[in-house]
């Protein structure tokens, strides 16, 4: 339960705070490496689909659609930078139902295009503190890690590989069990 927690709070923690200003929806980054800054903005639509639209690439503009979510009374998908440089996209449902959730993308820029490098998906019952679970999947290494209801941390490979940006939503994409 402890380790659950933990995991829970290191992916909600630092949110809960930012949304105290508002969720971030735009940023810039030389997340590419050429020396010169990116622009990150998320476009929410009115069925509550978040798509990504990545300006000043030194190229065309990328336009990544489905990258996150919204819905009546949840909150706003918001980026943010990790520590490693990558960035994350994420949508967070605290607001209707039984099961809460959040979801989180990482994009990098591994070789040479823009990809989603990270998944990470935490769920919890609003009626019973013991039903809980979290996914966390490194599409650069195929690996990742699992746990639901306070049982041991599970370790899997995946073969879910680092997709494009742009091609994320629509790929079909075979997630490991009890990993929505």
């Amino acid at each position: 339960m402890r380790a659950a927690l933990f995991y829970l709070f290191a992916f909600l923690g630092t949110g809960a705070l930012a949304q105290e200003e508002g969720p971030l929806t735009s940023l810039s980054l030389d997340l590419n490496g050429d020396g010169l800054v990116e622009g990150f903005t998320l476009l929410i639509s009115e069925t509550g689909e978040a798509d990504l639209q990545i300006t000043k690439t030194g190229g065309n503009d990328i336009y990544a659609v489905g990258l996150g979510s919204t819905g009546p009374g949840a909150d706003q998908p918001k980026l943010a930078i990790r520590g490693d440089g990558q960035i994350t996209i994420t949508s967070h449902h605290d607001a209707e139902g039984p099961i809460r959730w959040t979801e989180i993308l990482t994009l990098g820029f591994p070789d040479g295009s823009y990809r989603i490098t990270g998944y990470s998906y935490v769920w919890w019952s609003e009626n019973d503190l013991e039903i809980f679970g979290f996914c966390e999947l490194d599409l650069r290494a195929g690996t990742g890690v699992i746990q639901q209801n306070g049982q041991p941390v599970f370790e899997l490979l995946t073969e879910i590989p680092a997709l494009p940006a742009t091609m994320w939503a629509a790929t079909e994409k075979v997630m490991p069990i009890d990993c929505p």
